[in-house]
């Protein structure tokens, strides 16, 4: 039987903020916002063997938004996510090192994002690059 953590409709808004923390949108795209990456963290969270650091990771970094800040994560600014993210890294580094690496996966498995970014998309489907021999 697989068990079920239980995700609320503030984690996800947690979540999605501390996500646009680490891939910010700019002037190409909407960042980690653009691809759902904080929404679809909290589904997978729902069976993921990493859920306790995900529910440890949010409980703390609402205290520290707290008190830090005297809001919740995702009525900070720009600027004060950023710092958040930095204490999170610093405070709380299996729950960081977590996030980075969910939020990357969702932003950089997006067929939109590597179009953005120059990237041809899997070689597999043809039998490898063509120009893999020519500098890049």
């Amino acid at each position: 039987m697989i068990h079920e953590t239980p995700v609320t409709l503030q984690d996800i808004t947690t979540l999605s903020a501390l996500a646009s923390g680490i891939i910010p949108a700019d002037d190409r795209d909407a960042g980690a916002t653009g691809v759902h990456a904080g929404a679809s963290i909290a589904a997978r969270m729902r069976t993921s063997p990493y859920a306790d650091v995900y529910l440890d990771g949010l409980k703390a970094a609402s205290e520290m938004s707290k008190s830090n800040f005297g809001i919740d994560v995702d009525a900070l600014d720009t600027t004060q996510l950023h710092q958040l993210v930095a204490i999170l890294r610093e405070q709380v580094p299996e729950f960081f090192r977590q996030l980075r690496a969910d939020v990357c996966v969702y932003y950089l498995s997006d067929p939109g994002v590597w179009q953005r970014i120059g990237f041809p998309g899997p070689s597999t489907d043809d039998g490898g690059y063509s120009d893999f021999d020519q500098p890049q």
